[in-house]
């Protein structure tokens, strides 16, 4: 072969291999560019192969056996709770007296006026300065008949000194019902007065109820079979050392 030959082979060579580098260099960026894009895909596939393989391998019978041991546990502690009673608190509900009432818009009302007719014989009466006659007209107010039946039931109290049922006083002119021994077949309701004193030897075959009545007194000997309930704002005296009570004396 002449020199010319092996410089033109020699040349091809060169070219060839240069061609040849810039076809890798070039290959091989892409390569790079496209790892980068698929290395999150590639992640993502290596996690779920990753959970498929432990979630195979994992007892499902072994973890439904624990769970269900774990709830009989629970159970068998709250109902020996439940009978041992250690949680046996008492709890207090305040309710509040404060009712909130909605406050809804209402609409005017026409309000008209009845048509009232003059009262000649009104109070107070005017005289006449000069005359001093009565210009009014006098009213005439009728007497308060006396009811029989009420008087009848108080004479046989009176006589019998006995009463049926319950009696309730609320008024020390009522009060004379009662006196020295009488026997109530009942419960007596004291209400509504001052410095009442009961009578001696007074037998109650019931309670005694104290609503409102401001010292009360006893003068001695009496009896009550049942309690003695006093309201909040009553106050009453020492009671006898003679005084014979069934029960108990109830604030």
């Amino acid at each position: 072969m002449s020199k010319k030959q092996q410089i033109k082979r020699a040349t091809k060579r060169v070219q060839t291999k240069k061609v040849t580098s810039k076809k890798t260099r070039q290959g091989n960026f892409w390569k790079k560019v496209w790892n980068i894009i698929c290395w999150p895909f590639r992640m993502v596939a290596r996690g779920a192969k990753w959970f498929w393989k432990w979630l195979c391998g994992v007892n499902v019978i072994g973890i439904a056996n624990l769970t269900l041991l774990v709830a009989i546990i629970v159970l068998f502690s709250m109902l020996i709770i439940d009978f041992t009673k250690c949680n046996n608190t008492q709890t207090v509900v305040v309710r509040s007296d404060v009712v909130q009432t909605p406050v809804l818009p209402s609409e005017k009302r026409n309000v008209v006026a009845r048509p009232v007719k003059p009262v000649t014989n009104t109070l107070p009466m005017v005289r006449n300065v000069k005359s001093g006659e009565i210009i009014n007209e006098p009213i005439v107010v009728a007497t308060e008949k006396p009811c029989a039946t009420m008087e009848k039931q108080i004479a046989k109290v009176k006589k019998e000194n006995k009463i049926m049922g319950d009696v309730v006083i609320d008024s020390r002119k009522v009060a004379g019902v009662i006196e020295h021994g009488t026997k109530i077949q009942g419960n007596l309701y004291l209400q509504n007065m001052r410095k009442y004193t009961l009578p001696c030897g007074v037998r109650i075959n019931g309670n005694l109820f104290l609503r409102d009545v401001n010292m009360l007194q006893f003068c001695g000997e009496f009896t009550v079979t049942g309690n003695i309930y006093v309201s909040p704002r009553s106050a009453f005296g020492p009671i006898p050392a003679t005084a014979r009570l069934g029960g108990y004396v109830i604030l």
